[in-house]
């Protein structure tokens, strides 16, 4: 029985770092084996717990037993990218990796298998912290804390709006300046002096929709292209940027909507195909993602410029 046990328990080590090899490597079964060698020391750690409550075992070693058994549910959620464990792997994480060198360093008596998970584990928050590799997990720090945008480059666009006064464009060209230099807060106070010249000017609106989105207000980003949209609902540009603003809100039925209208009102632009793949790849509709990719590319697409893209053309349509 007790070789049976070590087996099983031998597996459930493997079972994860081969995983990780597998989902580096785009073959199937990776997250299957990452899950269930989490889900195995989560159930192994979770009895050994409650056998434990009528046992006298050292304090440092039944702590670190509860904190394996959050860690597994956490390193879950980090490495198969569900969001729920974003803000409970705050706490988790952290103090894991305390209870873990206490553990290490001042236990008398350590157990084999504890230590051997432990050691795992620690090894596994590393990338947590900024080591990035592909299909890397969702870091410690969630990036909707400081940056639901998360946006690096955008494709440069060529708006169809002029300026009524020549004071106008000339605060225009200055907040695009300061926007270029990352100096959000003083380009919208610049826009808002342009927004008072010319309020319904549609130009405003988007650019100052942009720079809004780059401070993490998505929300009000939304609103100044309602306003742009009522103005003028037949340019496409407008929608697909709405479009990203509520993909990045999780509220993916909005963004299908919005570009699918773009695409309507302008069906020349890849942009807006790559942007649908995207949205249909995280709604799991793999066959509308590949299909949006191909007349991206059919477009004008470079594939290898966009690294997501190309990974789910890779993987699900070829």
């Amino acid at each position: 029985m007790k070789t049976f046990k070590n087996l099983i328990f031998v597996a459930t080590i493997l079972l994860i770092p081969l995983g990780i090899v597998f989902r580096i490597f785009d073959i199937p079964g990776g997250s299957f084996f990452l899950a269930l060698g989490f889900f195995g020391f989560f159930v192994c750690y979770t009895i050994r717990i409650f056998k434990n409550l009528k046992r006298k075992v050292s304090k440092n070693i039944f702590v670190l037993q509860i904190m394996i058994v959050l860690m597994s549910f956490s390193l879950f959620t980090r490495y198969l990218y569900h969001i729920f464990g974003d803000y409970p792997s705050l706490i988790i994480v952290p103090l894991f990796i305390i209870i873990s060198l206490i553990y290490l360093t001042k236990e008398k008596e350590k157990q084999t298998k504890l230590t051997v998970v432990s050691l795992l584990y620690l090894i596994l928050t590393i990338p947590l912290f900024g080591l990035d590799f592909h299909k890397s997990p969702r870091h410690y720090i969630p990036i909707a804390l400081y940056d639901r945008y998360d946006v690096t480059e955008g494709i440069p666009i060529t708006l169809p709006y002029g300026f009524d006064f020549l004071e106008t464009e000339q605060l225009s060209i200055q907040a695009y300046e300061l926007r270029k230099q990352k100096q959000y807060f003083e380009a919208i106070g610049i826009y808002k002096q342009a927004r008072n010249l010319e309020p319904k000017n549609p130009r405003l609106l988007f650019d100052l929709s942009e720079t809004y989105a780059r401070i993490n207000n998505l929300e009000t980003a939304i609103t100044l292209l309602d306003s742009a949209i009522m103005i003028d609902d037949k340019y496409a540009g407008f929608y697909n940027n709405r479009g990203l603003l509520y993909y990045k809100l999780k509220k993916n039925d909005k963004a299908i909507n919005d570009y699918q209208k773009a695409i309507e009102l302008d069906s020349t632009q890849f942009t807006f195909y790559s942007n649908l793949a995207l949205v249909y790849y995280h709604e799991d509709l793999f066959d509308k993602s590949c299909q949006q990719i191909e007349k991206a590319e059919q477009l004008g697409l470079n594939i290898n410029k966009f690294k997501v893209i190309k990974r789910i053309k890779r993987r699900y349509c070829e």
